[in-house]
This record gives C-alpha cells, sequence and structure tokens, in this order.
C-alpha cells in the first residue's frame, strides 16, 4: 500500500481551486474543510482501513502543542493509524455469525392421517354395506421449536438474496390420541338396528381406549431454501422459505393427562389415560403399541416480514404403531389384524419469531 497524506486545513476560508481527480473534500462546517488526497483510485478506497478517531485525536494533540496560525498543514503517515485488523479466522466467525439467526416457533395442529385398529366384516353387522371401524388420530394441541440456523448466502443482489438456510434445534410437543367408533355407509332404513349391532359388537370384543394424552421433545436438523426481499438501506424485508426437518422424537407420559378420550360415534365410556409402556387401545385380545422413539421427516413453510412470520409443518411419519396379540387367540376374520402396522402423523401452524 502506498504511503497516504492525510491533509486537514482548518479554518481553510480561502481554498478555492477545483479539487483534483483523486482528491476528496469534505465540508466541516462554514468555515472548517477536511481534505483526503491520494496518488490514485485505490489510495482514496484504502482509506476505508484508516481508524480516523485515531488521527483526529493524534492531530489535536499536535495542535495543541504548536502555535495558532491561520491555515497549518499537518502530515502524518496513515501506517501509523490503521485499524487494527482482525485474525484471518476471527473475521470468518464475524462474518458466519452476521448471517446466524435463532427462530422461535409456536402454533397447534391437527391430524392428517389414521390408523385403522378395528374393522369387523360387514356381515357381522347383518347388513351388506353398512361398516364399522374403530381408528386413531393424533392430534397436535401444542408445538413448539426453538432452532440456530445460518443463511449461506449464494445470489446476493441489490433488491433481493437467495440463501441455503440448514441450522438445528429442538422442539416441545404436547400430542393426543383420539379414538375413533366410525359406523359408515348405513342406510336410513332401520338405522337403530345397525347402530345397536355396532354397540354390540365393541362390547363384546371389549374396545377399549386406554391412552389419551403425551408429551413428546424433538431434536432436529432443518435444510430449506430461503429467498428474502431487500428494501432501499440493503436489509432484508419479506421472505420465504421451503424445505425439510430430519426428526428424531422421543416420547414420555403426559404431566396432565386427559379425563377422557374423544370420540366419534359410538365409544367406550372407560375415558383417556396419560400415555404408559402398555397398549393403546385393546379389544378382541390385540392391542396396539407406539414406539418410544422414532426418525421421521417433516416439511415446513415459513412466510414473513423481517423477524416476525407464519409457518405450516407437515410430518406425516411422526408416530409408529403396530397391533399385536396380547396372547394366544389368534383370530383370522375378525377385524382385527396381528402384525399391522401404520404411522400418525399431524400438520401444525403457528407463528415465528426470529429473522
Amino acid at each position: 500500500m502506498h504511503v497516504l497524506l492525510l491533509s486537514i486545513g482548518a479554518l481553510l476560508t480561502s481554498l478555492s481551486g477545483p479539487a483534483l481527480p483523486d482528491t476528496i473534500i469534505l465540508n466541516a462546517g462554514k468555515n472548517s474543510k477536511v481534505i483526503f488526497y491520494g496518488k490514485s483510485a485505490q489510495d482514496l478506497k484504502d482509506l476505508e482501513k484508516l481508524d480516523l478517531n485515531k488521527i483526529l485525536k493524534e492531530l489535536n494533540e499536535k495542535q495543541s502543542r504548536t502555535d495558532s496560525v491561520p491555515r497549518q498543514q499537518v502530515v502524518m503517515d496513515g501506517d501509523n493509524f490503521m485499524t487494527p485488523q482482525l485474525p484471518k479466522d476471527l473475521v470468518w466467525v464475524q462474518k458466519y455469525l452476521a448471517n446466524t439467526f435463532l427462530n422461535l416457533h409456536i402454533g397447534t395442529g391437527v391430524h392428517i392421517n389414521r390408523y385403522v385398529f378395528y374393522q369387523p366384516p360387514s356381515a357381522l353387522l347383518d347388513h351388506p354395506t353398512a361398516q364399522l371401524s374403530t381408528e386413531i388420530v393424533l392430534r397436535n394441541p401444542f408445538t413448539s421449536s426453538l432452532s440456530v440456523v445460518h443463511d449461506a448466502r449464494f445470489v446476493d443482489r441489490p433488491k433481493f438474496a437467495v440463501a441455503l438456510r440448514y441450522g438445528v434445534g429442538v422442539g416441545f410437543a404436547m400430542q393426543r390420541y383420539l379414538h375413533w367408533n366410525l359406523l359408515q355407509s348405513a342406510p336410513s332404513d332401520y338405522p337403530n338396528e345397525v347402530v345397536n349391532r355396532a354397540w354390540d359388537l365393541l362390547r363384546k370384543e371389549k374396545v377399549t381406549p386406554l391412552q389419551s394424552d403425551f408429551n413428546s421433545f424433538q431434536t432436529f436438523f432443518q435444510l430449506s431454501p430461503k429467498i428474502s426481499v431487500k428494501n432501499k438501506k440493503g436489509l432484508s424485508t419479506f421472505y420465504l422459505s421451503l424445505g425439510a426437518r430430519l426428526n428424531y422424537n422421543r416420547n414420555y407420559e403426559s404431566i396432565n393427562p386427559a379425563g377422557y378420550a374423544s370420540t366419534l360415534s359410538v365409544n367406550s365410556s372407560k375415558g383417556g389415560h396419560h400415555r404408559s409402556k402398555g397398549p393403546i387401545i385393546t379389544g378382541g385380545g390385540y392391542g396396539v403399541y407406539s414406539a418410544d422413539k422414532a426418525y421421521s421427516i417433516s416439511y415446513i413453510a415459513e412466510l414473513g416480514y423481517k423477524a416476525i412470520g407464519v409457518f405450516f409443518a407437515y410430518n406425516s411419519d411422526y408416530l409408529p404403531l403396530h397391533t399385536r396379540t396380547l396372547g394366544s387367540n389368534v383370530r383370522t376374520d375378525s377385524g382385527f389384524t396381528a402384525g399391522q402396522q401404520g404411522k400418525l402423523g399431524y400438520a401444525s401452524f403457528g407463528i415465528r419469531l426470529g429473522r
């Protein structure tokens, strides 16, 4: 780097000549000017590296040691007034942290698929079209997550930017099994008889829901492209992000179990209980069990303005379920299927806080 000459003129009221091509004149009041001069345009660009506060302090000290004159020129070697440079690894960390953000998601959700536990043949209802089924769905009364994400920009324009967002996080959710006994395709003639037969079958098979509420903890890795719009100052405003999460889910008993099992149509009056190691529901010598832990992939969309927005998440493979016998009595064509497997899922939505 060339040695820069920094000329600071105080009370330069008589300066009237035009500035040279590589000279910058800064008006510092009605009667003061500051002149920055370099041998080339690159020299003027190198002025960004100077610590101007240190220069002005040194100038004031020199001025206090000299006689006051209407015009005075002070020449200082610019190399002594460079802003201290951070080590390269610290500069990288500083730049990385500038595009790293803390995000909070809070919301609720609804079920998106079902697990059929019991579905007897229509002949047992003594009707050719009527169909009875006992099903389980998963409702999400509360969901939350806290994540640290980084935006790796690969397109950066004055009006917009495109980045690959990635990060890790933890989540907490309150989940609830809903046990539904559905009677469908029953005709309008003699409906009471079909309903009574359905009740008789449920009582005979002792279909009993045993669990309702439980809690879930998650850890996840998120990867999602993000596009953001910039304002005139170059700051991001509106944004849209679409991506996926790889989740590790761990389920625990609920602290405050529900006092009921949510139902549709006919159901057991036993009521619901919190999650345990036992079956979720039993009947006919069969039971449905869930996994304590599982991996799943969910999809997430985010839309917002600056530090506030909304999100929508979709997780269809959240909770694996399977049916197994509780004894040695395996009955074919009873409406229960030993070894049956399936997964419950849910969709959640809510607000998102953070950049």
